[in-house]
């Protein structure tokens, strides 16, 4: 699958504004952890957790799957975010791979009476959708800011990938972390940097884009990147719209490009797969698009590491 690069000249641009980082000394990374986390109505979630030899430096990205997929199909590029190959010029990241509630290993409950019941993704209500971004998303972040705290990553420096499901959870979670309100001493929200859409859809089982994509900070001041097949009309349409929502509030790069800085689109005219599917016939092609434009927008910036409250 070759990628088909929308605005050539301006992706150009946004991948080489200045020469690539130079490859970051590369301490020994540590084997990935699976973690239990234990949300706050009592759903058990599976978490991978790539620590990064870069310690309070490093940026951090969550890896969101598509519905009925699990966190292994992400396993590729977490490991490779947290140690860069020979050939790669970025630095060592932090990594969480989720299972949300309902998939992969993310199946158990305790109920009021106190059982344990089963979740199914084949059997999620709306609520249940609702519940992965004030629910599971929460967990994650607390479990982000122990290991800010402990110095293994910069929470300041947040990026999200999230393919299909995963792109819905993920814009509305960023936008809980852009209107948490500023605290007077410490920092809390306004973590997000980046958000790297999968095949996003514009009503995900009542998980809309439109409200979250409207609040002040996602709409100017995350960086986006958009990615589908575009033989799925529908996949299609609504990358479309969720590109244009954004490109509303953002400036072009300069008078003869309409393409902003932090807003890109790729698209490919060779598949109708979508979501983590798209990404794993998409190789290392898709995720060196990827991991380059999140060290563009998270990790080049002076986005200063500090403890939380």
């Amino acid at each position: 699958m070759r990628p088909k690069i929308c605005c050539v000249a301006v992706v150009l641009t946004l991948l080489a504004v200045a020469p690539p980082c130079a490859a970051a000394p590369r301490g020994k990374a540590e084997p990935a952890q699976i973690i239990d986390l234990l949300t706050k109505d009592g759903v058990t979630l599976k978490i991978t957790y790539y620590q990064s030899p870069g310690g309070k430096d490093s940026a951090v990205v969550v890896l969101l799957p598509d519905l009925k997929d699990s966190r292994g199909l992400m396993t590729s590029m977490a490991t490779r975010l947290q140690s860069p190959g020979p050939a790669d010029a970025h630095k060592p990241m932090a990594a969480v791979t989720v299972d949300l509630r309902g998939h992969g290993d993310s199946v158990s409950r305790v109920l009021a009476s106190g059982r344990t019941g089963e979740i199914s993704a084949s059997r999620l209500r709306k609520s249940d959708y609702v519940a992965m971004v004030l629910e599971d998303m929460e967990a994650v972040r607390r479990f982000l800011v122990e290991k800010n705290d402990s110095g293994e990553l910069n929470l300041n420096r947040l990026a999200i990938v999230g393919a299909g499901l995963g792109a819905s959870v993920a814009t509305n979670w960023a936008a809980r972390d852009w209107s948490a309100p500023p605290l007077a001493v410490g920092k809390q929200g306004q973590d997000v940097k980046t958000l790297v859409l999968v095949s996003p859809r514009w009503n995900f089982n009542g998980l809309t884009m439109q409200d979250a994509l409207r609040q002040r900070g996602v709409a100017s001041d995350v960086a986006f990147m958009i990615l589908y097949g575009n033989e799925d009309r529908k996949a299609a349409s609504d990358a479309q719209r969720v590109y244009d929502q954004l490109a509303r509030s953002r400036p072009a790069v300069s008078p003869d490009s309409k393409e902003p800085s932090d807003l890109m689109k790729v698209d490919t005219a060779e598949t109708r797969l979508q979501g983590t599917q798209f990404m794993k016939q998409g190789g290392a092609q898709v995720e060196d698009l990827v991991i380059r434009f999140i060290s563009k927008h998270t990790v080049e910036p002076n986005y200063p590491w500090t403890d939380r409250p």
